[in-house]
């Protein structure tokens, strides 16, 4: 046997190591960082805040509208700049600054100094985003106000952290807001700097771990393994030549582990396989048997229905066709038609219960009583009752079959029907459309002895068609397990527009086929058409 050049399970082992060792590494280092970076960000986002209060509750509210409507400065005035800049320097503070917000700007009265983009009192600038503005405006003009706080980033000053908070008066309304930013290039630094430490840390421990594990594995896994595969291959090279003659077969594993049980289950596997062939040439022959056996069944089977078509030649008054497709080799629906003298014409479709092989024979004992008993003369209920009690005797097997049967006089198109629990068939008059006729129709036969059955008269006019079928048409299903039905199988016929019996029948099974695509089918499928086109042309209808 040829060997494919595949990949070592070493090497494959190996590289699933790497891999397995970088997601750890980056699986540690991204949740430490969110961890650390999330402790981070609630730190300064409670110091920022925390300064913004300091100031809110400092300053002294009545100066600020005399600030921000005079413009004018004084010592108090000078004390709060100190402040402010004094805090923002001790403790690192990017920006810290007292502000009265208006509708599309900010207005300012403090502004920590020595710094760049200082602002002194009176400036203004425009808000940095519409979101800004919401939450600035939104924390100022509420009541009561205060206790919110708001944080973002800016890439105007720099990446900035930002808190805000309100300025009370007496009245516990605001009349400014308090402005705290902290720079995070620092909090990115630190958290740059953890990155390096974790992944080289993880690394390192990972890559140690990794090493270790593969001496291990690679000793007591891979080597094992490698013995088990060259000795399954002599395995192999025996079972392709003769198994009575090859020598016995041993796997050297001695690892005390589940791989010594696998090597012990290969060599009690290869015994049963030796046994196994020799048993499967024995049945192979058998089976081969069978099926020309089965193929014979069919093809009697297939003979035994009529086949020519037409039929009758000599008969103008109608055409006639029919198809029968097992869902297995052999199957239990049939169909027939004969005459049972010149002017009269005996129409039978039949379901058996079963399939396979019991179904095919009890078919071909119904399909010839039928045939026989209607030859001796009688009506369609007659003939069901007769045919009824010859099926149930020594019917052990309890099969039954479903039979549709019409006896049509061609002269004048007027017929009997009986119907033993089959489909009811479709009808087109001439002109029409094909139509479903439903009428209370009796037990199938071979079900229990003296059943009386009913008949029912009908009249073909010239042009009109029948159609019957077996369950195995309507009953198609698709994957989705949808049946095909008898509305699809109606609208199927009344697509064909002349009244050729082939061309119904190959449209309804050109339109199961495309309905039902790859699904199995456990059914078999038989169709039979009959167009009249005697001479009577002024008939009462009545049911079929």
């Amino acid at each position: 046997m040829k060997t494919k050049n595949r990949k070592k399970i070493g090497i494959r082992l190996f590289w699933g190591l790497i891999l397995f060792a970088i997601s750890i590494t980056v699986l540690i280092t991204i949740v430490t960082s969110f961890w650390v970076w999330g402790s981070e960000v609630e730190e300064l986002s409670s110091m920022v805040v925390g300064f913004a209060k300091v100031a809110s509750t400092f300053i002294k509210s009545e100066t600020i509208e005399k600030y921000y409507k005079e413009g004018t400065t004084d010592e108090y005035y000078d004390e709060v700049q100190s402040f402010l800049t004094s805090q923002a320097d001790n403790f690192g503070l990017e920006y810290y600054y007292i502000f009265v917000p208006e509708e599309d700007r900010i207005v300012y009265i403090w502004d920590s100094g020595n710094k760049e983009n200082v602002a002194v009192l009176g400036d203004t600038e425009p808000y940095d985003s519409e979101k800004e503005k919401n939450i600035v405006m939104a924390e100022y003009c509420s009541t009561p106000s205060g206790s919110a706080t708001y944080t973002a980033s800016y890439t105007k000053y720099g990446d900035l952290m930002t808190a805000y908070y309100p300025v009370l008066d007496e009245k516990n309304e605001p009349v400014a807001m308090v402005g705290v930013d902290i720079n995070e290039d620092e909090l990115i630094e630190k958290l740059v700097t953890l990155f390096s430490v974790i992944v080289i840390s993880v690394s390192i421990v990972t890559m140690i771990a990794m090493i270790i594990y593969y001496i291990t594995i690679s000793r007591g896994l891979i080597r094992p393994i490698k013995i088990l595969h060259s000795a399954t291959k002599e395995m192999v090279n025996h079972l392709e030549n003769d198994p009575s003659t090859s020598k016995e077969f041993h796997v050297d594993i001695h690892t005390n582990d589940e791989l010594e049980d696998l090597a012990d289950a290969f060599t009690q596997m290869d015994h049963d396989l030796k046994d196994y062939v020799v048993r499967l040439e024995k049945v192979t022959r058998e089976k081969e048997k069978i099926s020309a056996e089965l193929n014979v069944a069919a093809q009697i089977q297939e003979d035994m229905l009529p086949r020519t078509f037409p039929p009758f030649p000599e008969h103008q008054e109608f055409e006639i066709y029919a198809s029968m497709d097992p869902a297995r080799e052999v199957g239990g629906d049939f169909y027939d038609f004969f005459l049972i003298d010149d002017d009269h014409l005996c129409l039978v479709i039949a379901d058996v219960s079963d399939k396979g092989v019991p179904a095919s024979l009890f078919m071909v004992i119904s399909k010839t009583l039928l045939q026989q008993r209607a030859m001796m003369g009688g009506t369609t209920s007659e003939i069901f009752c007769d045919v009824n009690n010859r099926l149930c005797d020594g019917n052990d097997a309890e099969l039954f079959v479903t039979v549709w049967m019409a006896i049509i006089d061609l002269k004048t198109g007027k017929g009997i029907v009986s119907n033993g629990g089959h489909e009811h068939p479709v009808l087109r008059r001439k002109d029409g459309n094909f139509e479903l006729i439903e009428y209370k129709h009796g037990p199938a036969l071979a079900v229990m002895p003296n059943v009386k059955f009913e008949e029912h008269s009908f009249e073909l006019h010239p042009g009109d068609t029948l159609f019957v079928y077996t369950d195995g048409a309507v009953e198609a299903s698709n994957l989705q397990k949808e049946l095909f039905g008898t509305k699809r199988l109606v609208d199927t016929l009344n697509t064909v527009e002349n009244t050729d019996p082939k061309q119904m029948i190959h449209a309804v099974s050109q339109a199961i086929d495309e309905f039902v695509g790859s699904a199995p089918q456990f059914d078999d499928t038989t169709m039979l058409a009959f167009s009249y086109y005697g001479p009577k042309e002024d008939h009462d209808e009545t049911a079929v």
